[in-house]
């Protein structure tokens, strides 16, 4: 997992409304689902713009939280396997 890369499906826009963030399909082929975003998810959203090794997306988490290195690993895992179970990976 941490040699691949990682890039978000083209097609979403990310927009902030009532304090919350979603990335709404702009592109028919990525469907009609909008997907909320906690900030965490968000930064990593927005970094998955561009393809992105599993340890460059935790050396971001660390860099912005202060959290141990093993949840950051464990979180991203999660977010990583709902994104790829949800077709927004690429």
């Amino acid at each position: 997992m941490e040699n691949k890369k990682y890039i978000i499906k083209q097609g979403y826009v990310t927009r902030e409304i009532a304090g919350e963030f979603i990335a709404v399909p702009v592109d028919s082929s990525c469907g009609t689902g909008i997907v909320i975003l906690n900030p965490v998810s968000k930064l990593l959203w927005d970094e998955m713009r561009s393809e992105k090794t599993f340890d460059e997306l935790v050396g971001v988490m660390l860099e912005n939280y202060d959290i141990p290195r093993e949840e950051a690993e464990n979180d991203l895992r999660d977010f990583l396997n709902q994104l790829n179970e949800n077709g927004l990976l690429n």
